[in-house]
């Protein structure tokens, strides 16, 4: 029988959502083979993997605020204002410190399940799939490096922002590695290989952030056709496109649990009790209505 994959977009503080879809899924006894996250997701999906339950997942975020996230540096506002330097806007040292004290590197990357997360060289404009057994806590932090607010995490000496900037929802790896049945969990009901140097001011980062954006939707195919490359040399490129993912999404299943209603842009950083619960609450409801129906 074909894998099961669970996808989840990125989402920032709306990842509470998907604690709730993590409980009905379990009351389901529907287990994944494969976890593939962005983002808030990545830090969901590993902290899947690396053993917590559906209650400990809630708990989790219940016990979560700001202050365990990240703090806003007042040193980075001033450097940007006199030294007219790039600067975050957050320091993100707690979030660090919380997936230290919450998430087992060891049980991450010797668990059954294959964990994948994605983030984004911000020099060459790459996007890289990083899973376990080679996870480690600087990919999880650069998978949630939102441009902008928290500092980029460097990786192999190069620096990497958060993966939702070119895969947000990151269905492709559980394809490449033999998905046929994929649930995706979405956190809004809205469904050139050039070397650059790291922007230095907000203007420049806000530049690349557009530039990747507008480079999503290629890179997502493009590794694809490398996938098809690696798999049968012989063929051309795009015969291996056409060929590959006509055969494997004649056996791919794709179904989406997401929200029902705007969140409200609010909602993207509000790490408050009060809001986990409501997305938690809501989370659970749809998964459940989904399965039901």
């Amino acid at each position: 029988m074909g894998k099961k994959a669970l996808v989840l977009s990125g989402g920032g503080a709306r990842g509470a959502y998907q604690a709730g879809v993590y409980r009905c899924l379990e009351e389901m006894k529907w287990s994944p083979d494969i976890i593939c996250g962005t983002s808030v997701g990545a830090i969901n999906a590993c902290a899947m993997g690396s053993g917590l339950n559906s209650q400990e997942l809630i708990n989790l975020w219940l016990d979560l605020d700001e202050k365990k996230v990240m703090k806003y540096s007042f040193k980075n506002t001033i450097r940007e204002l006199f030294r007219k330097a790039y600067a975050p806007l957050a320091d993100t040292a707690p979030l660090h410190h919380l997936i230290r004290e919450k998430l087992n590197f060891k049980t991450l990357n010797e668990s059954q399940v294959k964990v994948v997360i994605s983030a984004v060289n911000i020099l060459t404009s790459e996007l890289r799939f990083f899973e376990n057994p080679d996870l480690k806590i600087e990919h999880i932090l650069a998978s949630s490096a939102i441009p902008l607010f928290f500092p980029w995490q460097m990786i192999e000496g190069a620096p990497y922002w958060d993966g939702g900037v070119m895969a947000n929802t990151p269905i492709l790896p559980a394809i490449t590695r033999g998905a046929e049945e994929i649930l995706v969990i979405l956190l809004s009901p809205v469904g050139a290989d050039v070397m650059m140097q790291a922007p230095t001011n907000k203007t420049e980062a806000l530049e690349r952030l557009y530039e990747l954006y507008l480079l999503g939707s290629y890179k997502n195919i493009e590794q694809g056709i490398e996938f098809q490359k690696e798999m049968s040399r012989p063929k051309s490129p795009i015969e291996h496109f056409l060929g590959y993912f006509t055969q494997q999404f004649q056996n791919v299943n794709i179904r989406v649990i997401a929200p029902k209603e705007m969140l409200g842009l609010g909602s993207f950083l509000n790490f408050t009790r009060e809001q986990a619960e409501t997305l938690i609450v809501r989370g659970y409801k749809d998964a459940l209505i989904h399965f039901q129906e």
